[in-house]
């Protein structure tokens, strides 16, 4: 029995050794793979939180604090969510109640003034600058505004939508010459019974695309568009 306590022993005393030995022993190389770091939460994904910077930002203005933080600069303006007017003005076969002043195969072109309210171009442009300054883009400017109306020749004929520009000669670029560095559109969706607004930002430059919905009580879909909500 004691021989065999004594052999078993040395065994482990053996085995610990090798153990020691083999940890101690610096790798010829680094692993292929690092674990991959974990995220870290945040509330960028709470779609309670957005609705409420939104909110913020277009009820509430520099006088919100998740406003400032959000959207520092676009947090300043304070648009009105209503008016005596009609948001937009339309004739009995739904265009827009004005005249052509440019027309493409798939477009025509009108101007805001007589047809967007005024309450309601104040809220859209306030809107497009928030959206602006998430992605880092010039503002827009309320008198650079044209209205678009799609063709029978559009993929989406009937559809009405603005169109807003940085400067004029951004406009004229755009409108006239189809050049359009970045693009800025908001198109009005008409689902059950109530106006939404679809946000449309592009950037050549950068490649990116931003996409945006407000309803029409002013609940924000990050994005999304106004087609794939329920």
């Amino acid at each position: 029995m004691r021989k065999n306590s004594f052999t078993h022993l040395a065994a482990l005393l053996g085995l610990t050794l090798l153990i020691v030995a083999c940890s101690e022993t610096k790798p010829d190389s680094e692993p292929k793979y690092k674990p991959i770091p974990e995220k870290k939460s945040d509330n960028k994904g709470d779609p309670d939180t957005f609705d409420r910077r939104v909110q913020a930002v277009m009820n509430e203005g520099s006088q919100s604090q998740e406003g400032l933080a959000e959207a520092p600069k676009a947090s300043q303006a304070r648009p009105p969510n209503s008016g005596k007017e009609p948001m937009v003005l339309l004739d009995t076969q739904n265009r827009p109640l004005g005249a052509v002043v440019h027309h493409k195969d798939k477009m025509d072109y009108y101007e805001c003034k007589g047809i967007i309210a005024p309450w309601f171009q104040e809220l859209i442009v306030a809107e497009m600058n928030y959206f602006n300054e998430l992605a880092d883009l010039p503002f827009v400017v309320s008198e650079n505004c044209i209205v678009t109306y799609g063709t029978d020749k559009s993929l989406t004929p009937g559809r009405i939508g603005v169109q807003l520009f940085e400067t004029r000669k951004e406009f004229d670029k755009c409108v006239r010459n189809d050049f359009c560095p970045v693009f800025r559109t908001v198109n009005f969706v008409p689902i059950n019974k109530s106006l939404m607004r679809s946000y449309f930002i592009s950037n050549t430059n950068s490649k990116e695309i931003f996409q945006h919905c407000v309803t029409d009580i002013g609940k924000w879909h990050r994005n999304s568009t106004c087609y794939t909500i329920d």
